[in-house]
């Protein structure tokens, strides 16, 4: 159906009033008999503004009126002395009201109940029909033109996230199936409003503008997104409000998605990059500062560089405790480059350490020094400059006043500064410049490592692993990262024996992540181990206590269901449910699981049917359904759905088993034999599949001999 009436459709949200005021008020204005000021009251917001807007007395009017409302949620219109209320959603929680105020209370008190009723009836269907051209008509979410809109309101310490994404699927049908799920993903990982721009980008809009909490939410939503499937996830954020139109930031950000596309499959961007260039740590100086020192340093041999960098702007000019033959070049008011001609190394570091205590004593300041020694491997000139500002960036990791020589670890520190910025190709330069000064360094390479499973290069990754354990067979980081590149090329067994390792120690354990122990409780479920699946994963809520993350439930459910722990299973399910209502995996589960523990069969065959309408790609849900009718007797019907599951995936020996099972049970016996046969001389067929594909046949071997007997 493509014009869908919106009055019957999805009909009007609580964000409505935050994200479509300014079109709503303008329509108010027609609708209104009369001259009012009016305001959007939601109820489950504290900073909503209109909770300023009103004086004391108003807010306990309102406040008393909303907590009688009772149980049963009250939709009808009422004046309050001076305030007219107009619910415009059911429900205490999550409500929105419309609230009338600057108008005659002898007016307020002449208006009909039925004329308010009327009034209330008009204003939503008008809201309503508003609401239909700010939505998107394929995934009901907010589109450009609401975005637009909200970004002229007043926005107050917000940043906007744009999240491109590319399904990783090769048929028209299943991009338009897989970008369905990727929409409800979204909307169950994001809180407050998200917005469709088409062509799988979405926007949102958070309540933070510090960098390091985008930056983690970032990357904490792109690891999410990866787990699901999703072939490439870019994101990008700016901080709101700017002077910028809502068409110029939408353009920055479509330059930020450019750069963070070149940065990899998976990754982000920020401002940062366009506005705060000059800013960077590793910025050089200005031009007329760099041609300065290339004049000095033209026909040197070799040289000293450092950079002082000063918590305050000091109290007097520096110059007056260096040596003549210094070279000096103020970069800002706390910052000041000193080039140090004709010293080796070794003098090169006697003179900083000096320099830092004549500063100490004689200006009463410890300033932070970083300096590099020229010529070093794979560092040019130039790049001396830059060898400074990372030193600067490796001292703050101390305490203040610290002297730092680039090395290795300056290398490693600014890489993870580049990864923690989501550019991983930087950081794998910077890591492998690093292992040009350090070979074998085991941090340097289980940095590198990381890095380059970001950008899918598993096998490059799995080698720096694997140089890390030659060195230290126990180091758990190296362990758990080969066993992540072991299970993305396809060796599960690997895999398992690098994460059992690697959290071998009850210390490790507590120190794993949420993505480790979801991983590993994967693996056990493809083996069919799920009793370890069960106390795996009950070992994580023992340690950290339930996650947010409906995947854990979902897992959780799959691992109780087939370790035959039911009702386990589907409180797990029903968890997962909870927080994301649509996830298919979870539907089909918890209905195979109804009919097995005989909790309602037509509940949990309907639960099965959703999820095989939802996604027709995933023979899972085919063999779920299937395998409750035969649990309930229902053998064609069974047939049926193993017959279309075996369409989608020909070969899993889950299906082809049942459906022996179900020809057996039909008197098909030559079929059944057929398939029991195909299972066992399968190379890939696990012993348990082998050895109930063998009882089979023996069980038709003595039907077909009691037949020719009779």
């Amino acid at each position: 159906m493509f014009f869908i009436d919106p009055t019957t459709e999805q009909g009007l949200q609580a964000s409505d009033g935050l994200i479509l005021e300014q079109a709503f008020l303008i329509e108010l204005e027609e609708i209104l008999p009369v001259p009012a000021s009016v305001v959007f009251w939601l109820h489950d917001d504290p900073t909503c503004p209109a909770t300023q807007t009103f004086s004391p007395e108003q807010q306990e009017r309102l406040q008393t009126w909303q907590s009688n409302r009772g149980e049963d949620s009250t939709h009808t219109p009422v004046v309050l002395t001076d305030l007219l209320v107009i619910p415009l959603l059911a429900g205490t929680q999550q409500g929105l009201t419309l609230v009338i105020h600057d108008v005659d209370p002898a007016l307020l008190r002449k208006m009909d109940s039925e004329w308010l009723l009327e009034l209330q009836e008009k204003i939503i269907h008008h809201f309503c029909h508003i609401r239909q051209i700010y939505t998107d008509s394929e995934s009901g979410l907010y589109n450009s033109r609401a975005l637009s809109l909200f970004l002229t309101t007043k926005l107050c310490k917000k940043t906007l996230f744009l999240i491109a994404t590319v399904p990783g699927t090769r048929s028209l049908a299943g991009g338009f199936q897989k970008s369905r799920q990727v929409t409800t993903l979204l909307q169950s990982f994001i809180e407050g409003p998200l917005f469709s721009l088409g062509h799988g980008l979405f926007a949102a809009v958070r309540s933070t503008t510090q960098r390091s909490a985008c930056l983690e939410y970032s990357h904490r939503l792109i690891s999410r997104l990866k787990r699901e499937g999703l072939r490439r996830v870019h994101i990008v954020f700016s901080s709101l409000p700017s002077e910028e139109t809502p068409q110029e930031i939408l353009a920055t950000c479509q330059l930020l998605l450019a750069e963070a596309e070149r940065r990899g499959p998976y990754s982000l961007c920020d401002e940062a990059f366009l506005v705060r260039k000059e800013q960077h740590p590793f910025a050089l100086p200005a031009p007329p500062v760099i041609r300065e020192l290339q004049k000095t340093w033209h026909k040197l041999e070799q040289f000293g560089i450092l950079l002082v960098s000063f918590a305050q702007e000091p109290p007097e000019d520096i110059s007056s405790v260096l040596t003549r033959d210094c070279s000096c070049h103020a970069l800002n008011e706390r910052e000041t480059l000193i080039l140090l001609p004709k010293l080796s190394l070794k003098q090169t570091s006697q003179q900083v350490k000096q320099l830092s205590q004549n500063i100490r004593e004689q200006l009463g300041i410890l300033p932070s020094i970083g300096f590099c020694h020229w010529p070093t491997v794979a560092v040019t000139k130039l790049e001396t400059v830059r060898a400074c500002r990372k030193a600067i960036l490796h001292a703050s990791f101390y305490a203040q006043g610290a002297v730092v020589a680039f090395d290795a670890l300056s290398y490693n520190v600014s890489g993870d500064h580049y990864f923690d910025e989501g550019d991983y190709k930087q950081a794998i330069r910077e890591y492998r410049a690093g292992l040009q000064l350090q070979a074998n360094d085991v941090n340097l390479l289980n940095s590198l490592g990381v890095a380059l499973t970001e950008i899918n290069r598993h096998r490059e990754a799995e080698t720096c692993f694997t140089q890390v354990l030659d060195q230290e067979p126990q180091n758990s980081m190296a362990l758990i990262n080969k066993g992540m590149c072991a299970r993305l090329l396809g060796r599960p067994e690997e895999a398992i024996t690098c994460f059992e390792q690697g959290l071998l120690h009850d210390s490790k354990r507590q120190q794993a992540t949420l993505e480790l122990y979801l991983q590993l409780g994967k693996l056990y479920c493809l083996k069919e181990e799920f009793a370890k699946a069960v106390t795996l994963l009950d070992e994580w809520r023992r340690l950290h206590g339930e996650p947010g993350e409906f995947v854990f439930f979902r897992l959780f459910g799959e691992a109780a269901l087939g370790a035959r722990k039911y009702q386990d299973a589907m409180k797990a399910l029903q968890r997962s449910l909870q927080i994301y209502p649509q996830n298919t995996d979870s539907q089909s589960m918890l209905g195979l699981l109804y009919v097995l523990d005989n909790q309602g069969a037509e509940v949990g065959l309907s639960l099965c049917s959703r999820a095989i309408k939802a996604d027709r790609g995933d023979a899972r849900h085919l063999y779920r359904r299937a395998a409750a009718l035969h649990h309930l007797g229902r053998l064609q019907e069974a047939l049926h759905d193993v017959q279309d599951s075996l369409q989608i995936q020909r070969n899993n020996e889950q299906t082809l088993l049942l459906r022996a099972i179900l020809y057996e049970e039909l008197g098909s016996l030559r079929r059944a034999q057929q398939g029991f046969q195909r299972i066992v001389s399968m190379k890939k067929s696990t012993e348990k599949r082998k050895k109930e594909a063998l009882a089979g046949l023996a069980r038709i071997a003595a039907r077909l001999r009691i037949s020719s007997q009779s």
